[in-house]
């Protein structure tokens, strides 16, 4: 019966029930995570959107900014929802649970498309469960499909920048310290080419950077020696003093302290 309702729904005349309808879908097929079969196949489509949509989703298409038009059904217009490719990257963790990671092939194209959407609310959202999607659908598929989208959101919109790098701890849980470190030094390169100019990300920056620390180990003290000392000789004073508070969790983090402070400030 609820299968039934949420499809017919989906095509009603109205479009602010359209509108509900999408934006619980995730929760829907969420309620299906303890099911043998997983969620219907029907509910899963509505959701991910038809193969001939992938111009919505990757924000190539913005249809209905006016109303529906005459030659546009219902259910079209349920496909072509402007506000499609925001609400599924709000729900695409919580879908990608209730599926599990055997399963992520069937929604990685439409994961895809989403990535490559300009707009920087969307990228901001996908930014921001990097890490726990990639905790969702195990090593393997994180460093095949996620690794690289982590590397094109780092150099992205301003407002997108900061989630990516807090994003980087959980992620390179997953991906393990081979991979992270390589992306912990995208971070130092890309601040060394001056793309993070909003202060904002450079604070971020210094406030993460421990964590990362523990993560790849004293091994990588030279690497953060850079990143700490691009923040020590930062012009907002904001960033310098996340810089100073992150020295001593940097010391309380290596094997000795003499170690630390030779290989920070030397």
């Amino acid at each position: 019966m609820a299968l039934e309702t949420v499809v017919a729904l989906s095509a009603d005349q109205h479009p602010t029930v359209r509108s509900g309808v999408l934006e619980s879908l995730g929760e829907v097929l969420h309620t299906f995570i303890n099911t043998p079969t997983g969620p219907p196949e029907e509910l899963l489509r509505l959701f991910l959107g038809r193969r001939e949509d992938r111009r919505v989703r990757n924000g190539q298409q913005f249809a209905m900014t006016a109303p529906t038009s005459i030659s546009q059904t219902p259910l079209e217009a349920f496909y072509a929802h402007p506000k499609r490719p925001l609400i599924c990257a709000f729900n695409f963790p919580a879908v990608a649970l209730t599926l599990g990671a055997s399963q992520w092939g069937e929604l990685r194209e439409t994961y895809q498309d989403l990535t490559e959407n300009p707009e920087p609310d969307v990228l901001r959202t996908l930014a921001a469960s990097l890490g726990e999607l990639a905790r969702i659908i195990g090593p393997e598929n994180a460093r095949r499909d996620l690794v690289d989208v982590w590397w094109r959101l780092l150099r992205s919109d301003k407002l997108v920048r900061p989630k990516v790098v807090e994003s980087l701890e959980e992620l390179v849980k997953v991906v393990g310290a081979g991979v992270g470190k390589a992306l912990v030094e995208g971070v130092l390169k890309a601040w060394n080419e001056d793309v993070f100019k909003d202060w904002r990300e450079r604070e971020v920056i210094q406030k993460t950077l421990v964590a990362w620390l523990r993560l790849l180990g004293v091994e990588s003290l030279t690497l953060f020696r850079g990143l700490l000392m691009k923040g020590l000789e930062d012009a907002a004073a904001t960033v310098r003093e996340a810089a100073i508070s992150a020295v001593s969790k940097v010391i309380v983090s290596a094997k000795t302290q003499l170690l630390t402070i030779v290989l920070l400030f030397l």
